[in-house]
């Protein structure tokens, strides 16, 4: 049970930073945050996107 809650914890970490570091310079991949996953991450911090959105060009609400 420890493992997999340890598991959980890390893949939402990779996915954060994957929307930090990588998004912006992949254009599908951008396209795919922007679309699907800003909304909800947004929630949390609105700094999460921020590169995604600088990446993409678009402005910031």
């Amino acid at each position: 049970m420890r493992s997999l809650l340890t598991l959980v914890i890390v893949g939402a970490i990779a996915f954060i930073l994957v929307g930090m570091y990588v998004a912006p310079s992949q254009p599908e991949l951008r396209t795919w945050y922007l679309r699907n996953a800003c909304e909800h991450l947004d929630k949390m911090s609105p700094k999460i996107c921020a590169p995604i959105r600088d990446g993409a060009g678009t402005e910031r609400t």
